[in-house]
């Protein structure tokens, strides 16, 4: 069906005005090259927010802290199931000297020795920054702490 020129338009009655149409088909072009450009800014944003992963502070043994374990396996238990990234900090809730986090090589850890420590973190409730991606392997280095378990070794992803 064709439209008479002198009938207005059914359009002009939902929006409002008679003269829309005409205003419609001249901001047209402005409001098609708006779309692009929203839309662009939009899965910029989406890309931005999924390709940032927000950091996470991980208390080392959840709320029993950073102890005397009551198991040996009881930190490596803690740490499965867990994802550590660059950017995410480890914090080991501890009472100064009754425990400390050495930060140690891998054969060290392994052998519970202190051939080569990396750092010594001393104070209250060690906070210590996963800066790059890797294996990183921590113990307290008090009496035999190591040997029954304090000890505790993540990988960290990017």
């Amino acid at each position: 069906m064709i439209a008479n020129q002198n009938e207005p338009n059914p359009s002009s009655f939902l929006c409002g005005s008679p003269g829309l149409e005409k205003e419609q088909k001249e901001t047209k072009g402005v409001e098609m090259a708006k779309v692009p450009f929203t839309l662009l800014a939009l899965a910029t944003i989406a890309c931005f927010m999924v390709g940032t992963a927000v950091a996470e502070t991980h208390v080392v043994g959840g709320d029993f802290g950073w102890f005397v374990p009551p198991t040996k396996t009881f930190y490596e238990d803690w740490a499965k199931g867990r994802t550590f990234k660059v950017g995410d900090k480890l914090s080991f809730p501890h009472r100064t000297g009754a425990n400390n986090v050495a930060e140690v090589s891998k054969s060290d850890y392994e052998n519970c020795s202190q051939t080569g420590t990396i750092r010594m973190h001393a104070q209250r409730n060690a906070l210590i920054d996963l800066k790059i991606p890797g294996d990183y392997y921590f113990y307290s280095g008090i009496g035999l702490h190591c040997e029954v378990g304090q000890r505790l070794h993540i990988t960290v992803s990017n």
